[in-house]
């Protein structure tokens, strides 16, 4: 009899299309959900996941979530990735869950200057000390969808913004990966795999292939940090995600995407070529009915940049410092860390096997 996984983020970006192959592959799945009544939870019970409910920041509810379970995948929300990394690791500490896939992030480092990213780095190792229990770690950099975040500028004005040359993944093969480790965990144990897509592109090969897509010239755009928050604010997003983008921006620029990319990680693990940038075009772009070439589209993408003109912007460094952030000097980019460069420029490095005593100069 095949064991009960357990998905957290089962309705998000990488757990509903891990779920939803673990499924298709027999296996039963316990989906650790916030709000039942989303769509993707809803397809979910159809398909034979049962659902739990609960808060992943509560440890309560973490412990009845993974009782009774062997292997679980791991996905942190954000804001609160350190809370939710270091109850997950306890309650799995508690009962010895046998093996967990735990998504970090591919710039994981412990001087970056994002919080979010030191967060990782922390959860990282929170996971790696557990004692009776195997990892593996998936850390893909940034997300294809993450290009489309804005789409009233891209898909109706052409503006693509920099973020550097990358091989960038899809949601649904991160989830593919994290699904076919967990059918069979033991090959994968102590390994982190950098997943990507199918190809490297530069900004203008990306504009390239999204003109194919949406039928009309896209060109990169040179547009100040200041004017990508002003967009990113009136598009409605949180001020403490946006606060964290500048950093991943100027690591794009410093080509930390493209180290160690692309990996063959989907096909050696999940059988299938990762999905190629314009099939994640199709995926995430053409699916929203503001990409269509239309007049009212059009003027509708028209009075977006008409509220973006008279959006005020955020002041980063004020709100760093009015939520607290622990205060961190000598930080730097994770492409500029000689700690991070010892193990990212390697395939498939092995973490429990990397001993690095530190040096205020790495």
């Amino acid at each position: 009899m095949k064991p009960k996984i357990l998905i957290t983020a089962a309705n998000g970006n990488t757990g509903f299309p891990a779920a939803m192959e673990l499924l298709t592959l027999g296996f039963p799945v316990r989906a650790f959900v916030r709000n039942p009544n989303s769509a993707k939870a809803k397809q979910l019970k159809k398909s034979g996941a049962e659902l739990f409910v609960g808060n992943i920041e509560n440890i309560s509810d973490v412990r009845k979530a993974l009782y009774g379970i062997e292997r679980a995948y791991f996905v942190p929300t954000y804001p609160n990735v350190l809370f939710q990394g270091e109850t997950f690791a306890t309650a799995v500490d508690e009962l010895g869950t046998r093996h967990i896939v735990v998504l970090t992030q591919w710039l994981s480092s412990n001087i970056h200057p994002s919080v979010y990213t030191k967060e990782h780095w922390l959860v990282d190792q929170a996971f790696k000390r557990l004692s009776n229990t195997s990892i593996t770690f998936l850390n893909p950099g940034l997300f294809g969808f993450i290009y489309f975040l804005t789409p009233e500028p891209l898909a109706q004005f052409g503006m693509l913004p920099d973020f550097g040359t990358n091989a960038p993944p899809s949601n649904e093969d991160i989830g593919l990966v994290a699904a076919h480790i967990l059918k069979d965990p033991d090959a994968h144990e102590g390994k982190t795999y950098r997943v990507t897509g199918k190809e490297l592109l530069n900004a203008k090969q990306m504009a390239q292939v999204i003109s194919k897509v949406i039928g009309r010239k896209v060109k990169v755009t040179d547009m100040s940090q200041k004017m990508i928050n002003k967009v990113l604010r009136a598009s409605g997003y949180p001020q403490m995600d946006i606060s964290q983008v500048r950093y991943y921006m100027e690591e794009g620029h410093a080509g930390t995407w493209k180290i160690n990319a692309p990996t063959n990680v989907v096909k050696d693990i999940v059988g299938k070529e990762a999905d190629d940038f314009e099939t994640i075009t199709r995926r995430y772009l053409t699916s929203r009915p503001i990409a269509q070439q239309t007049l009212a589209n059009k003027l509708k993408a028209l009075l977006f940049m008409i509220k973006v003109l008279f959006t005020a912007n955020w002041n980063m460094e004020k709100f760093e410092k009015e939520q607290g952030f622990p205060n961190f000097s000598k930080t730097r980019l994770s492409s500029q860390s000689l700690e991070w460069l010892a193990t990212h420029q390697m395939s498939n490095v092995e973490p429990y096997k990397f001993n690095y005593h530190a040096n205020p100069s790495n």
